[in-house]
């Protein structure tokens, strides 16, 4: 910076500091009682409505070496990212430099950055969760409609017409649930680098109502032997007992997440 001679603030002179500091978003100056004196420039920014507001609070004078002295870590209200700010002295006035906190980190070889490949993930997440979306909706369409079809027909009422729209809806419940977490967790911005390695609660959803649609179907399968033909009866005994396995892991999966989270608590 002081072979870069500042003498003044302007847009050519952001312009000079960018290709010096490619971090760089924002510079404005402050006279020494640290009220601003000039407009915000940035990447197509040229905001005049700062002008005459106080900037005391980013800086500790006591703690300023050199003519210079850096903030602390803090959110930009311009741009809603991490950023730190570089406070220098110069003919009595005060530049301030806003510079964001992840490119600087990339810039030093601190952290990685995968831009692209984080934007190919999420797109297909993307397509995947709103695919599981759009199915999850149809299905429950489907549940829906075959059953109201079956209401105006002139067909017998029995118990498949009654429990398949139920097995359908509760499947439709599940795949939009899935789609619904896929997109909060992967693809809006607003729920990026969540510090929570693994959430369980789309995991549970999700078994919650494929073993209840399982249990549904093992119901139906019973009713429909004992009406029909008792010699395969053992195949729907061996389908309850299955999910009734498949349901004690479930139980045992929910047991040690719950001892799992208390250990953390602790």
């Amino acid at each position: 910076m002081r072979r870069l001679h500042l003498k003044e603030i302007n847009d050519r002179t952001f312009e000079i500091l960018k290709e010096s500091f490619p971090s760089l978003e924002l510079l404005y100056e402050c006279d020494p009682n640290m009220v601003q004196i000039s407009a915000n420039y940035g990447e197509g920014i040229y905001d005049i409505e700062q002008i005459g507001k106080r900037r005391d609070y980013l800086v500790d004078m006591e703690a300023m070496h050199g003519g210079y002295y850096v903030t602390e870590p803090y959110i930009s209200s311009v741009s809603g990212d991490l950023c730190i700010t570089v406070v220098h002295k110069c003919q009595g006035n005060f530049f301030f430099l806003d510079f964001r906190l992840r490119k600087l980190l990339e810039r030093f070889h601190l952290i990685v950055s995968n831009t692209k490949f984080h934007r190919l993930s999420r797109f297909s997440y993307g397509i995947i969760g709103g695919g599981l979306l759009l199915f999850g909706l149809f299905v429950v369409l489907y549940g829906i409609t075959s059953f109201v079809m079956y209401l105006f027909s002139d067909a017998a009422m029995s118990l498949e017409v009654v429990f398949k729209p139920v097995i359908a809806l509760t499947l439709g419940l599940a795949v939009f649930d899935l789609g619904k977490t896929i997109f909060e967790q992967e693809v809006l911005p607003s729920t990026q680098n969540i510090s929570e390695v693994f959430n369980p609660k789309s995991l549970i959803t999700f078994m919650v109502s494929i073993i209840i649609a399982l249990l549904i179907e093992a119901l139906l399968v019973v009713f429909k032997i004992s009406i029909n033909d008792y010699k395969d009866l053992p195949y729907a005994a061996a389908l309850i007992v299955a999910v009734s396995f498949l349901l004690y892991v479930f139980s045992r999966f929910v047991a040690l997440q719950k001892v799992g989270s208390l250990k953390k608590g602790e």
